[in-house]
């Protein structure tokens, strides 16, 4: 845990006198969100002021303290989000090239055994049998930073065959998590990793080098990452959401071999990324040219450009095209990145 969330708690702590039993720690433009009896109880300060998902999904145009409370409320709503209603399983696609779209193509296709994701009131989840669960716990999922068991959610997961790693204090730890997929047999796991967890990724690399496994690792919730955090981001992982990052459209995005959109780009850092994306297209011209990717550089886009060729990744169209370099921008992009 970070200091900085280790004094969001401290805060929380000294206002309500003790911490409450039913608490959740989340983010939103950069600001740390903490909600409890489904209800915002505290938030800090929003560092982001636009985010073009936001807008899509949400129809607010400025991220504040009020629009960033509203999306909560509708969460949990809508969804059950932080309470015992929480909605498990969904296969519709929210997020165009979003991680939990990526992962349950993945698992559907059986390109992956296992998904090791988080969910609030359980913690760390592995889940192998139900694609559907990943995309039920994932689509409007913000980083997680912390989180106390709601005992329906656990339930729920597991009566949709998945494994909570830690049922007691829905603990959250992605790289034992990995680990009790290769116990359970699985060899080839996609796991979700916030890109702060610097440990996290040198841990789960270990574990994949050891037990001769092969392990996707996609990192998320990379808005304000240090320098040094992305790098490892680069070094370790195998795709990068950019979010609001600054360092992460610097420092990754040079490197990839694939960007995936331009408003909130996704990069694609390895051969085994590419591998793990071709689940998300049933295009065979797709399949040929991510072989032929090594030392090139492509971007998909929902804009036609010079040399384009249309496709499809999940249910959308989009255009995929060779370029010099990466990163590509946009000026409809988080504000300001940081």
């Amino acid at each position: 845990m970070s200091e900085k969330v280790k004094k969001f708690l401290n805060k929380i702590q000294k206002e309500y006198g003790n911490l409450p039993e039913d608490l959740h720690v989340t983010r939103k433009a950069c600001a740390l969100v903490a909600i409890s009896g489904g209800k915002v109880i505290m938030m800090e300060e929003p560092q982001i002021h636009h985010c073009p998902l936001f807008t899509s999904l949400f129809s607010y145009e400025n991220l504040d303290k009020n629009t960033i409370e509203k999306k909560f409320d509708r969460q949990v709503k809508d969804w059950g989000m932080f309470t015992c209603k929480r909605h498990i399983c969904d296969e519709k696609i929210i997020v165009p090239f979003g991680a939990s779209e990526m992962i349950m193509y993945a698992l559907r296709r059986k390109n992956i055994d296992a998904a090791v994701v988080v969910c609030e009131g359980a913690g760390t989840v592995i889940t192998a049998v139900e694609p559907g669960v990943v995309q039920g716990i994932g689509a409007y999922m913000n980083g997680l930073f912390y989180t106390t068991p709601i005992p329906d959610i656990i339930t729920n997961l597991q009566n949709h065959n998945s494994i909570v790693l830690s049922p007691a204090d829905a603990k959250m730890d992605q790289a034992e998590g990995v680990m009790r997929a290769v116990q359970s047999g699985c060899r080839r796991i996609a796991v979700t990793v916030r890109g702060d967890e610097e440990d996290a990724f040198y841990k789960i690399r270990e574990i994949e080098k050891n037990k001769n496994i092969e392990v996707i690792i996609l990192a998320v919730c990379n808005t304000a990452v240090s320098e040094k955090q992305a790098e490892i981001i680069k070094n370790y992982g195998d795709l990068a959401w950019a979010c609001a990052s600054r360092q992460i459209r610097d420092i990754a995005g040079p490197s990839a071999l694939l960007q995936i959109g331009m408003k909130i780009p996704v990069f694609v850092l390895t051969g085994s990324g590419l591998d793990f994306i071709s689940s998300y297209s049933t295009d065979e011209f797709l399949m040929r040219k991510l072989n032929s990717l090594k030392n090139k550089h492509y971007i998909t886009s929902n804009k036609f450009a010079d040399g384009s060729i249309k496709i499809n990744m999940g249910k959308f169209s989009v255009f995929l095209y060779e370029t010099e370099k990466l990163p590509i921008g946009t000026d409809d992009e988080p504000d300001p990145l940081i």
